[in-house]
């Protein structure tokens, strides 16, 4: 019985061929095409790979000239570390013998530093002696100089009664001073002593300063000295006759003027000279005034 098969677009049986030609009528170009199919991949695949291993070849090439470029600098950088090494070894031993310089020399000034307190001291002890013996020795010649005042004045007048200088005041060079115990206003100072005949004590030196330090019993005294102003700014001072300034024992900082007011002048208890308001300020007073026989 033959063999018939069925075409699936017609509606009837469709006869099958049969032997070696009909197959390769059938399933013969599949085969060459899937062939054809791998050859191209594998082809395509070989040219992929050929230009992948191109390309790495060249940037293992570039790494290897990179390699070789970091091994030279990493020798010339070691080098470079070997000769900083060396620099900082001579700096090191540098460094110990500047520090151990450096110590002696601070040992050397101590040393010297000591020995300067050591002769400072000796010279303040020295001065403060030299003070002491020259206030004495400044005491003992105005006490004898008034004496020989005192002496003169009285072969002068014969031996009379009249005194040299009124009770209460001190004799020095030709003058008589008078130290008050009470306080007052500059202003009112100067009427005392004019009311005695006197006027605030006039500073010509310094002599007369020394003898009135050393008879100010640690009180502030005014003093015969006023600032003269023009446009509220001291021009120079002057004292009660009218004089000039020339000599003068200001204490360190002064005068000062402070807030545009002080025109009046006080010894300090130091014996040192101090600007001061005329009318805020209340202090002893020194009076002076010629011999009167």
């Amino acid at each position: 019985m033959e063999a018939s098969g069925y075409s699936k677009w017609s509606s009837g049986p469709e006869e099958v061929s049969r032997g070696p030609w009909g197959l390769w009528e059938r399933w013969g170009w599949r085969p060459l095409f899937i062939a054809i199919a791998l050859v191209v991949a594998v082809v395509l695949w070989a040219l992929v790979l050929s230009i992948l291993f191109s390309k790495a070849s060249t940037e293992r090439q570039a790494l290897l000239g990179g390699q070789d470029l970091l091994r030279t600098n990493a020798s010339n950088q070691t080098a470079m570390l070997g000769v900083l090494k060396k620099e900082v070894g001579g700096c090191r031993n540098c460094c110990s013998e500047t520090r151990a310089q450096l110590q002696t020399t601070r040992a050397e000034l101590a040393e010297t530093q000591r020995k300067l307190l050591q002769q400072e001291s000796s010279l303040n002890e020295l001065r403060e002696r030299v003070t002491r013996d020259l206030a004495k020795a400044g005491e003992d010649r105005e006490n004898i100089r008034s004496e020989l005042f005192r002496a003169l004045e009285a072969a002068k007048f014969g031996n009379s009664s009249c005194k040299v200088c009124p009770t209460s005041w001190l004799p020095f060079q030709g003058s008589c001073y008078f130290f008050s115990i009470l306080r007052a206003k500059w202003e009112e100072a100067q009427q005392n002593c004019a009311d005695a005949g006197a006027h605030l004590v006039i500073v010509g030196g310094l002599e007369e300063q020394g003898f009135l330090r050393r008879n100010s019993r640690g009180q502030e005294y005014w003093l015969g000295l006023r600032a003269v102003r023009l446009v509220r700014k001291i021009q120079r001072y002057q004292w009660m006759d009218g004089v000039q300034l020339s000599f003068s024992h200001w204490s360190q900082g002064e005068p000062n003027d402070a807030r545009g007011r002080e025109d009046c002048v006080m010894m300090l208890p130091t014996g040192l000279w101090n600007d001061t308001p005329c009318k805020g300020e209340k202090a002893n007073w020194i009076c002076e005034k010629r011999h009167s026989c």
